[in-house]
């Protein structure tokens, strides 16, 4: 039976790196299943043994990379706030290449149910709250504006950068502070 689950894990990361090396190349509606399954070298009867479509491939794999992510924070490795964001903001780094697939793929919204989803159930008095659905949807929307942003710009800023930046943003309430309006001509 361990072979057996070996085999099917070998499989699913053989799917996942072939509809990935894809992508690099390829627009992403244009990749069928025959294309993922010759490059991964694995049967139509394994594919749909183990997914049901390519967008299933992208989130499921963004799924197990953060269940691994709560299992460490469950851990103790993060005490904070400012230590949950800079290991989401390492989750997001070491996991660019999926997060900018799905981004690339047009299923950001995708990512952004599941991060509200996990947001819930973290912390279930948010969706109860009057205005709390509101306030998670805000903040993850923000969150992942802001993760775009740093990917389409190269990455640039260091995984504690990025994080302390965020973290500025959600925790100051004249975050707004940063834009600068031009003054009204009529009121000088």
């Amino acid at each position: 039976m361990q072979k057996k689950n070996e085999v099917n894990t070998l499989t699913k990361e053989c799917i996942v790196t072939a509809l990935l090396r894809l992508m690099e190349t390829q627009n992403y509606d244009s990749i069928s299943i025959t294309d993922i399954t010759n490059l991964a070298g694995v049967s139509r009867m394994a594919y749909y043994r183990n997914y049901n479509s390519k967008d299933e491939i992208l989130i499921k794999h963004i799924t197990d990379q953060e269940e691994r992510l709560l299992d460490e924070l469950n851990g103790g490795r993060a005490s904070d706030m400012k230590g949950v964001i800079a290991y989401v903001s390492g989750f997001f780094q070491e996991n660019a290449g999926v997060i900018k697939a799905v981004y690339d793929a047009g299923l950001s919204h995708m990512l952004t149910e599941m991060l509200e989803e996990r947001v819930y159930n973290y912390f279930p008095i948010a969706s109860a709250a009057k205005g709390g659905r509101y306030a998670v949807h805000y903040y993850v929307g923000g969150i992942l504006a802001v993760f775009k942003l740093w990917f389409d710009k190269g990455m640039i800023e260091s995984v504690d950068e990025i994080s302390e930046i965020i973290y500025n943003l959600i925790n100051n309430a004249d975050a707004i502070s940063f834009l600068v309006l031009p003054l009204d001509k009529q009121t000088l």
